[in-house]
């Protein structure tokens, strides 16, 4: 899943509710950490193995012994290190860094990333026969725009949440505030939602948090309009690009030679038809709705033959 989708969340929830939720739960980040660190880190090291090793560490998947380590953006993680996980899952064994004794663990892995590892094993930068141990179970975390009603349970959650913490008395939002919650695209997802719930209850002094106590109203206020919708622009555009590429062959073969024409003229069709029904036909304010002048709406009426019961 993306990036902020509470990918540790859920690793949490498979340890603490399951046999081994009365051991302990290590995750490291393995993006956050530069290669060369990694490795001592995941599997610990010896006295003396580099300078500044003057006492034995114990590493990540030894402290995870007979519990659960998760390893998130484990996609960023290198090949030798790749291959280090891989016998950890394989045999249950490692040595520490500099250490020639034998280690045995019994650890769950549970692993996330935002990289399509399908895409990184075709690139070379991630091993298949890792990857082929690790997709035992796989579970996919949509982004929060994909999540509908989640928006605003997630919001009152954190509303509450940051009124025990912050010693505020928030007592929800304004509908504009629901509005624009519910319409914002969140490509940080539930950690930019979060974020922005804690700032606006820690700022708010009205007791009802409104637009302008979230950051992302005054972000995109200082954009400016165009910039606003983007996010939500580029989740249309994903939208639509799905919906093409489940339908292209099919019809690459049936507007062959006028794809591009064909596909813009429905698009455009459909828009126009929406709008005029959203205000019961009226064009002058369809054509304010579409950001186009009464005489190109005009135009695209007759040229498409919408009905004039529709369009007045």
């Amino acid at each position: 899943g993306e990036s902020g989708t509470g990918k540790e969340l859920v690793a949490r929830a498979i340890h603490f509710n399951g046999p081994r939720q009365k051991q302990p739960f290590i995750s490291e980040n393995c993006a956050a950490i530069p290669e060369t660190l990694l490795e001592s880190e995941l599997f610990g090291y010896e006295r003396g193995a580099f300078t500044g090793a003057v006492a034995r560490k114990i590493g990540k998947f030894e402290q995870a012994n007979g519990g659960t380590i998760f390893l998130d953006e484990i996609g960023d993680m290198s090949l030798s290190i790749q291959a280090k996980v891989l016998r950890v899952l394989q045999e249950q064994t490692f040595e520490r860094v500099g250490g020639r004794e034998t280690i045995t663990v019994n650890t769950r892995v549970v692993a996330a990333t935002n990289k399509s590892l399908v895409e990184c094993m075709k690139s070379g930068t991630f091993r298949v026969d890792l990857f082929y141990r690790l997709k035992v179970v796989s579970i996919f975390l949509p982004g929060l725009r994909e999540r509908g009603d989640d928006v605003m349970l997630l919001a009152n959650y954190f509303l509450q949440k940051y009124n025990y913490q912050l010693v505020k008395n928030v007592r929800g939002l304004s509908s504009e505030a629901v509005e624009m919650v519910q319409q914002y695209d969140w490509p940080g997802n539930v950690r930019e939602l979060e974020n922005n719930v804690q700032t606006a209850v820690l700022l708010n002094k009205s007791g009802i948090l409104s637009c302008e106590d979230f950051p992302i109203y005054l972000e995109r206020k200082e954009r400016g309009p165009e910039s606003a919708h983007g996010a939500a622009g580029q989740g249309l555009a994903d939208s639509f690009r799905k919906i093409m590429e489940s339908q292209f062959g099919t019809l690459a073969v049936d507007f062959r030679g006028a794809l591009y024409d064909r596909l813009v003229q429905d698009f455009e069709r459909a828009l126009i038809s929406l709008a005029l029904e959203k205000v019961g036909g009226n064009q002058v304010r369809a054509s304010k709705l579409l950001g186009i002048s009464r005489n190109t709406l005009r135009n695209r009426i007759e040229r498409f033959g919408q009905g004039a019961e529709r369009a007045r």
